[in-house]
């Protein structure tokens, strides 16, 4: 008889409906934190100048060259938004993901002084794991649009397509 592995627990736990419910919960939380964030950011007169002119580390000089730069602004800000309307609607899933865990390491980098100061995980290394998790999961298809998306015929001739979502 074959003995339990440490991950056999997890397997069998994956398949429960409050593991489900959890990954979808995560999901649109997470959404709606991404959406109000680039949302507060489009409807204000904000600069990400100040956050970019204190950067700390080593790639201080990078991020302090980015400072008043009115793209940088404007990528942020309507990144944060659509990859929470990516999240929350279950729209391109993955690919949404991939960009948050991108963002939130350029912040973590940005202020990697003060972000390191008690120990190397801080909330935006907690953001990259939990969308890491929602990668692999493919909540996109569960109360989402990924999974009506996917019936397209450009899926059908092109399945590579499929990574961008679920």
């Amino acid at each position: 008889m074959k003995s339990r592995q440490a991950f056999d627990a997890i397997h069998e736990s994956c398949h429960t409906g409050l593991f489900s419910g959890g990954l979808v919960l995560l999901r649109l939380t997470l959404g709606f934190l991404f959406f109000f964030a680039g949302f507060s950011k489009l409807t204000s007169d904000w600069t990400a100048a100040g956050f970019l002119a204190s950067a700390s580390g080593p790639f201080a000089a990078f991020f302090q060259s980015l400072a008043g730069s009115a793209l940088v602004d404007g990528l942020n800000a309507w990144g944060l938004a659509l990859i929470g309307m990516g999240l929350i609607f279950g729209v391109a899933v993955r690919s949404a993901s991939y960009a948050g865990i991108v963002l939130m390491l350029l912040y973590y980098f940005a202020h990697f002084a003060e972000n390191t100061a008690h120990g190397l995980i801080d909330e935006h290394m907690v953001y990259s794991v939990a969308l890491l998790v929602i990668i692999g999961s493919g909540v996109g298809h569960a109360f989402g649009l990924d999974a009506l998306i996917e019936q397209a015929r450009v899926f059908k001739k092109r399945p590579w397509l499929s990574w961008m979502f679920g």
